[in-house]
């Protein structure tokens, strides 16, 4: 399996997802007309598609505040469209920053390796260890661990966001389903009911109009989770390919043994793969940044409002729905920011590759470049929510906090 095939393969639940998006992330050999409408016009349909639902229950909520609606339909209201804006936003930077998202991805495309950058096929061993350590073998296995590792850590990431998410997808388009049933079993008679409550300019309580309506709100709760776990997925995926190149970085300084010309390459080699890592990191940066920051703003809402529902329902459909719910915001607003720390933990750890490694055995000119090293790899590259937060496990604390806060405050009131 070529490095390509390789890299390809691990982000396939990504690039899937992100492909029903409207955003396809490499060739496809499709009839070119499809093509042609994914890449112009797929997204665009979608957001329609999507926001003619929410447009239905913003004009509920507007009518149900008017009226006097009760606070729980409000609250129930509130997360369904919040998490609608939530994934508009995620895809839709990734749409405006389309030509940094392929760069990136081809990028680490390109430098993935198979077992090891360093690898050559002809000789079947690795160039550069070659010249640092004559015990090639040890240093093999731990880049091959490394790499293998992260690949194990891609996959697994990804398999259980699509479980987390899919489970979500089911639960909410199934919820009026089986509401209706509990009713009609318990009384001999219901209302018709639908995933989302929603008033549009004709009368939705109708036999007829049921069935085109609660397919339209399942088509959009699939959109919606087309949206969350493609750009959340490739989020997680290219935050532990980076670091493992870090870590493949550390591993290369910490056995820069001897001195001489071929040392002082392998040392500008290390450099420019460092100054690589920093610009696929900031580049980064500019599709996430935005959309991370109304993730973090909107998460306290999401976690309060979905364990408000479930603590003052006894409706057990809604109650197992908005469960499934609260699970997925922590999981998915965990994952980004233990992924940024993660990030800024592997990036720090080059100037202790570089501490630890035998420096002292090199030439001067080695040295400098080791200094510089050094130096730049003091300041962590990081990915931030638009400059007002860094991305890291403080982040995911305060979020808690602030849900925690408001549930009680929700409570109380409620009380």
């Amino acid at each position: 399996m070529t490095k390509k095939e390789d890299f390809d393969k691990s982000i396939k639940l990504s690039k899937t997802f992100l492909l029903i998006s409207g955003i396809r992330l490499s060739e496809i050999k499709w009839n070119r007309s499809i093509v042609t409408f994914i890449d112009r016009y797929l997204f665009y349909f979608n957001l329609f598609w999507l926001f003619t639902d929410v447009w239905g229950e913003l004009n509920w909520l507007g009518e149900g505040l008017l009226k006097g609606t009760s606070f729980i339909d409000l609250s129930i209201t509130v997360p369904c469209i919040t998490v609608s804006l939530l994934g508009t936003s995620k895809a839709l930077f990734l749409i405006n920053n389309r030509e940094t998202l392929l760069k990136t991805v081809d990028k680490l495309r390109d430098i993935h390796p198979v077992d090891s950058d360093d690898f050559d096929e002809n000789s079947n061993h690795y160039r550069s260890l070659h010249v640092w350590n004559s015990d090639v073998t040890k240093k093999e296995d731990v880049v091959r661990k490394i790499v293998w590792e992260s690949v194990k850590f891609v996959n697994f990431i990804g398999t259980l966001m699509y479980y987390i998410c899919s489970v979500v997808i089911f639960a909410f388009p199934l919820m009026p389903v089986t509401s209706m049933a509990y009713d009609y079993y318990t009384t001999g008679q219901s209302e018709w009911k639908y995933p989302f409550l929603v008033n549009y300019f004709f009368d939705v309580n109708n036999v007829y109009m049921w069935p085109a309506v609660y397919i339209h709100h399942v088509i959009s709760t699939c959109i919606v989770g087309a949206n969350v776990i493609g750009s959340d997925s490739l989020f997680y995926a290219l935050c532990i390919y980076i670091q493992m190149h870090f870590r493949l970085l550390c591993h290369r300084l910490e056995n820069v043994v001897g001195a001489g010309t071929q040392i002082r390459r392998e040392l500008i080699s290390a450099v420019q793969r460092h100054q690589e890592l920093i610009a696929i990191v900031d580049q980064m940066e500019i599709m996430y940044s935005k959309s991370t920051l109304f993730n973090i703003l909107t998460s306290s809402l999401l976690i309060c409002l979905s364990g408000f529902i479930i603590t003052v329902l006894t409706d057990f459909s809604v109650v197992i729905a908005f469960g499934c719910f609260l699970i997925m915001s922590l999981t998915q607003i965990y994952l980004l920011c233990f992924f940024g720390d993660s990030l800024m933990r592997s990036s720090t750890q080059v100037s202790s590759a570089v501490y630890n490694c035998p420096w002292y055995e090199t030439d001067q000119r080695s040295k400098k470049i080791m200094l510089l090293i050094l130096m730049r790899a003091q300041k962590p590259c990081k990915l931030t929510a638009c400059k007002f937060a860094d991305l890291n496990l403080t982040a995911f604390t305060t979020i808690l906090s602030r849900s925690w806060s408001y549930f009680a405050l929700l409570r109380t009131m409620y009380n």
